[in-house]
């Protein structure tokens, strides 16, 4: 019996990750549906790449 095709590749999740880290988010997860439906939930920024505080820019 053949094996079912994998509802998430590895370079899609790499991908995600990369993504991720170019966003500066620092904590995030990844939830797969067993219909395949892909949702990425996404955590705290990181301190070291996030941007100045928008509330900030606009005093």
């Amino acid at each position: 019996m053949a094996q079912p095709r994998a509802a998430l590749k590895q370079s899609d999740l790499t991908r995600y990750a990369k993504a991720m880290r170019a966003a500066g988010i620092a904590e995030w997860r990844v939830e797969v549906q067993p219909g395949g439906k892909v949702t990425i939930i996404a955590g705290k920024l990181d301190e070291k790449q996030a941007g100045p505080d928008p509330d900030e820019l606009l005093k």
